[in-house]
């Protein structure tokens, strides 16, 4: 028993020259007690150190997603309230001045009466008209767009100064006068005073009244036939209107010539023709396609001038 009291303690509890003293068998009995309860504490210990080790991983962590969420979160976006103001008294005052501000940016002016501007009234924004329209006087735009669901209707004298689209129809009854006018709908006009209009096609249901037809474009092809040894053919025009000239050689044919137009026609077209003296003495005619047409003589002449002049109207 005393090696074993010797090993728990680092000095000998009583000195060498005395004798051992009768062992005590209540120490033997409380060692492996102690041993339990210093291995406890020690197991409690460990244990403490890892639950704070856990906690401060775990802090890190959530302040590490909430710096993460913050930077990648969008800020949110402040919009002013809109808000209706009535004009009071005062506010009623302030507009007889020569300049007043009424109101502030996110504010609505409400004003249930009728408004008269007898002079001029500007808009910087955008104005937005919940019923009609109506226009009394002149109106001057320098640019008019229209995308709604509807079109324009003007009932007076309208002035188009600079270039508008409408991708709607136009509606005027009375004089319109454009420097430049695109129409992509349905345009009605009683009156259209215009100095140039280009269009691709025209549809006119009623008269029209000219004091000119002009036409323009290239002249169509033109071969010769059997106009006879040293006979030649030429054309001047287009494929509406213009002039064929023949000069028969020795010996021509019944065809003398064929005209062929630059753009064909949906079907064979009128072609009217007028005739000299010695093209109508010579008996002329005509075959017609829609691709053109084919000059012909019922008594072929030799040596003579043959002149037709001709209109190609669908």
């Amino acid at each position: 028993m005393s090696a074993i009291i010797a090993g728990m303690t680092e000095e000998p509890l009583f000195p060498a020259e005395l004798p051992s003293p009768p062992a005590d068998k209540s120490s033997d009995a409380k060692t492996p007690k102690r041993r339990s309860w210093r291995a406890l504490s020690n197991h409690a210990r460990i244990a403490g150190q890892i639950s704070g080790l856990l906690v401060v991983l775990l802090g890190v962590g959530f302040a590490g997603g909430f710096y993460f969420l913050k930077l990648n979160t969008p800020a949110p976006t402040t919009s002013t309230p809109t808000t209706v103001t009535s004009l009071s008294a005062e506010d009623l005052a302030k507009l007889s001045q020569s300049s007043a501000s009424l109101g502030s940016s996110g504010q609505t002016l409400n004003i249930g009466a009728d408004a008269l501007f007898r002079g001029k009234a500007d808009v910087t924004g955008n104005l937005t008209v919940g019923g009609n329209l109506v226009a009394n006087g002149p109106v001057s735009l320098s640019a008019l767009s229209l995308t709604g669901s509807g079109g324009l209707s003007v009932t007076g004298p309208t002035n188009l100064a600079s270039t508008t689209t409408i991708s709607r129809s136009l509606s005027v009854s009375e004089l319109i006068t454009a420097s430049g006018l695109n129409v992509s709908g349905t345009t009605s006009t009683n009156t259209l005073n215009a100095t140039s209009i280009t269009v691709r096609n025209l549809l006119i249901s009623g008269p029209l009244t000219v004091g000119h037809i002009v036409t323009q474009g290239v002249a169509p092809s033109i071969s010769a036939a059997a106009v006879g040894a040293g006979g030649t053919v030429s054309i001047s025009g287009n494929d509406t209107a213009g002039t064929v000239n023949v000069n028969t050689g020795t010996g021509p044919g019944n065809t003398l010539a064929t005209i062929t137009f630059r753009g064909a026609y949906g079907s064979a077209p009128r072609v009217i023709l007028t005739l000299t003296d010695a093209a109508a003495a010579a008996g002329a005619y005509i075959t017609r396609s829609a691709t053109g047409f084919q000059l012909r003589i019922r008594t072929p002449v030799n040596g003579v001038v043959l002149s037709y002049d001709y209109i190609v109207v669908q």
